[in-house]
Order: C-alpha cells, then sequence, then structure tokens
C-alpha cells in the first residue's frame, strides 16, 4: 500500500508491503516506560534473568509518583535507579517532567520512526509523525529484549480537519469532539490526522490531539508529515466544533459545557502530559490574571516538565497563577494517576484536562471527573461551576 503509514511499517519490517491484518515484526527504534507500570516491568526481567538488548534505546521517567508520597515509592526508585544502570536506560529521575513531554523535548522524534511504550498516551509522539505503540508490560519486555516488536497491522483512516477554528475552541476540544462524533469509526484503527486546521497547529496543540485520542480505543494516531498525502475518509468542517465536555462516565459521554453550567465544582486540575505546555500555561494565566479562584475551588497545575516551569518563571506566568490562588505542582503527571498529591475525596467534583475520567482514577471512586481543554477547565475554576468558554471570554 502507498500510504505513509504502511511504507514506514513496511520499511521498519523490511517487507516490500503490508496489509491490514498481516503479522509483522518491526524493528523499534524507541521503548518508553515510566514508574507507573515500572514496577510490573522491573518484576518481569527479575523473575526470568532478563537483560535489555544492547541495540535498544530505552527512556524511563519518575513522574507518576515523584517526589516518593510512600515508602514503597521510594524503595522503588532506588531499586529501578539500579536497573537502569545495569541495563543502559536513560532514566530521568530528577522532577524533570512528564514522560511523553520529556520525550518530545529532549530526544529527536522523527517521522515514520517505531516507538513502543509501556502507557497509554505514547502517541502523542505522533505529533511528530511518529508511529507510537502502546503496549502491556509484558509486550514491552519482549520489545527491549529483543529490538523488535510483533503486531498486527492495523487499518488506518484518515481524518481530515479543514477551517479555522473558533478562537475559544482548543485542541482539547477537537480532540473530544473527534472521539464523540468518529468514535465507532476509529476505534482499533490508525488515526492519520491531515488538513488545512492541523497544518496550522503547532507542535503543542499537535500534542494535544495525538495525546487524547488514544481515550477512543485507536491503536495509534499521527499527523500526517508534511509532504505526503493522503485521501480523506472523514472530512470535518473546524467551524463546526465548539467547546467539549466530556461527563462522568465510561464510555465518555461528550456534550457541551453549556449542557453542565448548573454544575458547581471543588476541583479544577490542569496539566500533566496532556495539557501541561507552555501555551496552555499562558492561557490560564490569561484567565486568572483577571479573575481569582473560585473560593470553594482547588486549583491545581502541572506543568509538563522542568522546562516548561522555568519558562514560565522567566515570564512571570508562575506569580501570576499563584497569586490568583491556584497551587502549582512539581512537574510530572500530577493527580491524574490517583497516586501523588491532589486526589479526590467522595464528595468532590472536579473539571480537568487530564487524560481519564473513569471511576477511581484520581482518588475516591465516587468523586465526579469532567474533562474539558484548559480555558474551560480555568473559567470553571474562577466562577465555581462549569463554564463554558465564549468568543468574548
Amino acid at each position: 500500500m502507498s500510504s505513509f503509514f504502511y511504507r514506514q511499517l513496511a520499511k521498519a519490517s523490511r517487507n516490500g508491503s503490508v496489509r491490514p491484518g498481516s503479522t509483522i515484526t518491526v524493528k523499534v527504534d524507541l521503548a518508553l516506560a515510566h514508574d507507573g507500570t515500572g514496577p510490573e516491568i522491573l518484576d518481569i526481567f527479575n523473575k526470568n534473568g532478563l537483560r535489555v538488548a544492547q541495540n535498544s534505546r530505552v527512556l524511563m521517567t519518575l513522574d507518576h509518583c515523584f517526589p516518593a508520597p510512600t515508602i514503597a515509592d521510594r524503595q522503588f526508585q532506588k531499586e529501578i535507579q539500579q536497573f537502569a544502570r545495569i541495563n543502559n536506560i536513560h532514566l530521568y529521575k530528577n522532577g524533570e517532567g512528564v514522560l511523553h513531554q520529556v520525550v518530545a523535548e529532549d530526544e529527536s522524534l522523527w517521522p515514520g520512526m517505531i516507538i513502543v511504550g509501556a502507557d497509554g498516551h505514547v502517541a502523542t509522539a505522533g505529533a511528530f509523525g511518529a508511529i507510537a505503540f502502546s503496549v502491556p508490560p509484558a509486550s514491552f519486555v519482549q520489545a527491549v529484549c529483543e529490538g523488535a516488536y510483533e503486531l498486527t497491522v492495523p487499518e488506518q483512516i484518515v481524518i481530515s480537519l479543514e477551517g479555522v477554528l473558533h478562537s475559544h475552541v482548543m485542541a482539547r476540544d477537537v480532540a473530544l469532539y473527534l472521539i464523540h462524533h468518529c468514535g465507532d469509526q476509529i476505534e482499533d484503527k490508525t488515526v492519520v490526522l491531515t488538513g488545512s486546521s492541523v497544518d496550522r497547529m503547532n507542535i503543542s496543540e499537535k500534542m494535544t490531539l495525538c495525546n487524547l485520542l488514544p481515550e477512543s480505543g485507536v491503536r495509534t494516531v499521527l499527523v500526517l508529515p508534511q509532504g505526503e498525502q493522503e485521501q480523506a475518509n472523514i472530512s470535518i468542517e473546524a467551524y463546526e466544533i465548539q467547546p467539549m465536555l466530556a461527563l462522568p462516565s465510561v464510555p465518555m459521554k461528550i456534550v457541551r459545557p453549556s449542557q453542565q453550567s448548573y454544575q458547581k465544582i471543588s476541583v479544577a486540575i490542569a496539566g500533566g502530559c496532556s495539557s501541561g505546555r507552555l501555551d496552555d500555561m499562558k492561557m490560564i494565566a490569561d484567565v486568572l490574571s483577571k479573575n481569582e479562584v473560585h473560593q470553594d475551588v482547588t486549583f491545581i497545575i502541572t506543568p509538563g516538565s522542568r522546562s516548561i516551569m522555568e519558562s514560565m518563571e522567566r515570564m512571570d506566568l508562575s506569580s501570576v497563577l499563584r497569586n490568583s490562588g491556584a497551587v502549582i505542582m512539581p512537574p510530572g503527571c500530577g493527580p491524574c494517576p490517583g497516586k501523588h498529591l491532589g486526589v479526590l475525596s467522595e464528595d468532590d467534583v472536579a473539571i480537568t484536562t487530564t487524560t481519564r475520567n473513569s471511576p477511581g482514577r484520581i482518588g475516591s471512586s465516587r468523586a465526579k471527573i469532567y474533562l474539558a481543554s484548559p480555558l474551560t477547565v480555568a473559567l470553571s475554576a474562577v466562577h465555581g461551576q462549569i463554564t463554558e468558554p465564549t468568543e468574548l471570554n
């Protein structure tokens, strides 16, 4: 097949061509993991006496539970540091930030490179045209020990987004819109994003799109590199997209924020791997420069990386956020995995830019979690209830 995605898989597998449904083995250019899946990975290695292959490039981060909130977390951090030294693994262990942001900042990511990762959001690298597959810990171990990954080739579906987005619509809204309107069509497929709207997005916005779409059950997501052309399977006009809100449910039920405007909130969360980039911080700071966080709301903000936090400090964004009543966390995942500071109690109602809102994701299984864009989250934080952005906000 002549499409970019299939050509790259054929190249990586050293086959003349590949087709959906065929089983192939591809050379892995980069393998990724973190302290969330790290304990299971380390256990598999230890029980089977395995070693990472010399030709495997492996990166790991301490981003889910750093600094360590429990004795067990600290003990694991010491063990993974020793494991990384023995196996020549590059371990980010000093608060550099969340895996997907650190990789984008520090690594060379190129169109068509093959990535496997023991995390559900490694497709964030698809913003650079990389082909990234999320795998369970056992498959990750096999891939790094062999330097290769066996997969069944998924069918691709090309989504073209044309036109200009409204000024109050962010990339998170676009991702939620696509999950809502295309979810049944894209499940278990590779999504290739193209069109004039996508071309106009900066890398931060493209990363947000590729980060959240896996929540619809897609195999991977990537932005079509410049110079490549694909026939669209789904075409969407950008002006149709408005701010979106995911309700506390599984699978996601997505509506307009205005449909929940009566809902009071007690917690707002922004940042992490989905919306913790500098553009997001600027947007939030712009809202909070004119408003204070509502007295009944705890607003937790987690920059995606140390580099982003340093930029926030230089631009005086951090003082704006703190002076308005927000709390800034160390770079990393923040409350999103429910393993660190900022967990929810059973009567909390939260609006967040995190990746999932399944029961118990951020603490109590009885807490309610709404997903939205950084702009919607910030406006809701200052009003004390879910608030839809408008062109005039």
